[in-house]
């Protein structure tokens, strides 16, 4: 989700944990919070000045680091013991009962308003919500939390999965920590020290290759908690610190924050090295903030101030599935506007004071439980829990009955230029609507395209095998799309076809205002796909990428660049090649597979407007470099789109899985027009 155009996933806020032992309200560190879920609701709410907002998530953590390891370790220095029982008892009160109204409300709404295919997923999210594993699903399918255009309404409880998971662990840690070191703070510290490094380089390692896994594994968020915990851990040192310097130190901490919100965005690799700065800003602020009425505390005790972060966990909790359900409302075609999410954001502070006073506080504010009380907490919760779960596995039973086809069927027939499409889905359709993610080719199947942490070629020999004349495809996983009309177009001209495919890494060089990308291995591995097709040339290569639309509002200046670009690698292919660039495939805004499940009967309103489907500043590049170099461009648009639209639906087959990937069914059937544009192409090279 671009800033400023998609709904970005929200990032957690932890429920404060008092200690067994009360001390001083920290108000810097209630103010931290309503600062922290400010930044966090603005950039949802797609403010263009803070696309780093989701920077939030690393100020929540450490204030969670701090208190909550205060707690252990006062406890296990008072009673030389953890309270197991009773630590978890007291985590469960204040997180579970507001998170289990949220999951239940917005399981509702969803089902009543979202597309049934949708449904389907969100049902499976809430069930991960409700057992606190949302971020291991997330990162099973690799979402990438700043780009989806359907983020799902139980995204943002990533965060509370995360910050759960460690507190499994921490507790047992610093136990062992204390018996090892006899009960020494120092050897407390470094323990402390060395699980934060230990995770901070797994961080940065893992956002390189796979930042998904990054983003939502507690292992690489760990040291995050840490931070917060050293900062505990190091209270009488930095009591010290004069108090013009402490002063100085968390106006600081607030400007880190600041800016980290402000430079960073979407093409920011995160976490990683980057997480450092509002960590640090974070942690200044949490050391320093109490030091005076002059340091960030004047800002941060201001009494609206204060009653944010009092419903900063209620307010993250509703704020997101609001935003996100009424998007689904308006529809996913179009980004919600700013203003409308503003006053959504805005209109989300009364329902989280309503789930805070009549929610949160009630379980929040009873009295310590004793040992047996902690216990039936405990067994309340996880029966809780399995209720909960049994009854979105009911819902789930229910959605999946529901019909994702017309009653009627549509004829099958040989693909032709400019179709109309199919105004309604039919029994048919091929692939179905839930197995259309699923239906990619041979050259997923087989495995013979890189993902997008991988650098090592991998290459696969299909079409006419045998044949001496060979075609090289290269590209991104448009190319893998591309694959099965290419296949059946080799094999019936008598060519062994090659592939050189990657996710996410198109085979055009990168010019300068374009290079930004979380891929970072695509580089390698490009140059590595350059040196093989200069060491063995094919006689034809053939580019196929996704290249999509741009926001770029010059688009003079997006050619020209393109353009570059484009040549950059053209110049680099080897001279006794063919070259043949496809031309890409429309793009829609959001999925067509899901507006087809709520437009059984009328497909026709998920088509896409031809000349919103492409990007002309790019196509015109590809025309330009093409013939500054003696390649050819192939444009299969017209079996894609009529005059007017193209549709999601030709005959019985669905042609897109997603917003931009075509099926491998649709491909297959494009096999022949291909054919046909690509021979009098590679006859040259008989």
């Amino acid at each position: 989700m671009t800033a400023g155009e998609r709904l970005r996933p929200a990032l957690g806020t932890p429920a404060p944990l008092e200690p067994a032992r009360r001390r001083a309200f920290r108000t810097d560190i209630q103010g931290l919070r309503a600062v922290a879920v400010v930044l966090v609701l603005l950039d949802h709410a797609g403010v263009p000045l803070l696309p780093g907002g989701f920077v939030g998530v690393d100020v929540f953590f450490v204030i969670s680091g701090f208190l909550i390891s205060a707690h252990l370790v006062e406890g296990l220095h008072r009673t030389g013991r953890v309270d197991f029982a009773g630590f978890y008892a007291a985590r469960t009160r204040r997180i579970l009962p507001a998170a289990f109204v949220t999951i239940i409300a917005t399981a509702a709404l969803s089902i009543a308003v979202v597309s049934p295919l949708r449904v389907r997923d969100i049902v499976d999210d809430a069930i991960a919500s409700a057992l606190y594993v949302p971020n291991v699903l997330f990162a099973i399918r690799e979402t990438d939390y700043l780009a989806g255009t359907a983020p799902s309404p139980f995204q943002h409880l990533w965060s509370l999965g995360v910050e759960e998971q460690f507190y499994f662990f921490w507790p047992l840690a610093l136990l062992a920590a204390f018996v090892v070191t006899k009960r020494s703070r120092r050897g407390m510290m470094v323990a402390i020290a060395a699980i934060g490094a230990v995770s901070f380089a797994a961080s940065v390692a893992t956002t390189a290759g796979s930042p998904s896994l990054a983003f939502f594994s507690p292992h690489t968020r760990a040291w995050e908690f840490a931070v917060g915990a050293a900062i505990a851990g190091l209270g009488p040192a930095l009591s010290r610190m004069p108090a013009v310097a402490a002063q100085v130190l968390s106006w600081t901490g607030l400007g880190a924050i600041a800016v980290a919100a402000v430079v960073y965005s979407s093409d920011t690799g995160y976490p990683g090295a980057a997480a450092l700065l509002p960590v640090t800003g974070a942690a200044l602020v949490v050391a320093f903030g109490q030091r005076g009425t002059r340091g960030a505390v004047a800002l941060l005790g201001l009494r609206p101030v204060q009653f944010v972060g009092a419903i900063s966990y209620s307010l993250y909790l509703v704020h997101w599935p609001v935003l996100v359900l009424a998007h689904e409302l308006v529809g996913l075609d179009r980004p919600l506007p700013v203003r409308i999410a503003l006053v959504l954001a805005v209109g989300s502070v009364p329902l989280a004071w309503l789930l805070y006073r009549y929610v949160e506080t009630p379980f929040r504010a009873r009295p310590a439980a004793d040992p047996r009380g902690s216990r039936t907490v405990l067994i309340v919760a996880a029966a809780s829990v399995v209720v909960l779960v049994a009854a979105l596995l009911g819902a789930g039973a229910g959605v999946a009955r529901l019909p994702l086809t017309s009653d009627r069927a549509a004829e099958s027939a040989p693909l032709s230029r400019l179709p109309g499409g199919t105004g309604f889905v039919p029994r048919n359709v091929t692939p179905s609507l839930t197995a259309a993610t699923g239906d990619t080719g041979a050259i997923y199947t087989e495995k013979c395209q890189q993902g997008l942490s991988g650098a090592a070629v991998l290459t696969c020999v299909f079409g006419a095998p045998d044949s001496p004349r060979t075609i090289a495809l290269f590209g991104d996983s448009h190319a893998g799309r591309w694959f099965p009309a290419l296949d059946r177009a080799a094999q019936e001209l008598g060519f062994s076809l090659h592939t050189f495919t990657k996710s996410g890494c198109r085979s055009e060089e990168t010019a300068a205002a374009w290079a930004a990308s979380r891929n970072a291995s695509c580089s390698a591995w490009r140059d590595d796909v350059v040196a093989l097709l200069n060491d063995d040339p094919p006689d034809v290569i053939v580019l196929a990428n996704h290249l999509g639309p741009s926001p770029a509002a010059d688009q003079t200046l997006l050619e020209a660049e393109w353009t570059d670009g484009l040549s950059l690698l053209l110049d680099r292919l080897p001279s006794s090649s063919r070259v043949v660039t496809l031309a890409d495939s429309p793009e829609f805004a959001s999925s067509p597979v899901v507006c087809l499940s709520s437009h059984l009967d009328d497909a026709a309103d998920c088509s896409v407007d031809r000349a919103a489907a492409f990007n002309p500043a790019i196509r015109a590049a590809q025309q330009a470099a093409a013939a500054g170099h003696g390649a050819s461009v192939l444009d299969l648009t017209d079996y894609f789109c009529n005059s007017a639209t193209c549709p999601a639906v030709v005959g019985p087959l669905l042609v897109y899985s997603d917003e931009h990937h075509v099926t491998a069914s649709f491909s297959l059937a494009l096999a022949p027009a291909l054919q046909r544009a690509l021979a009098p192409l590679v006859e040259t090279h008989r």
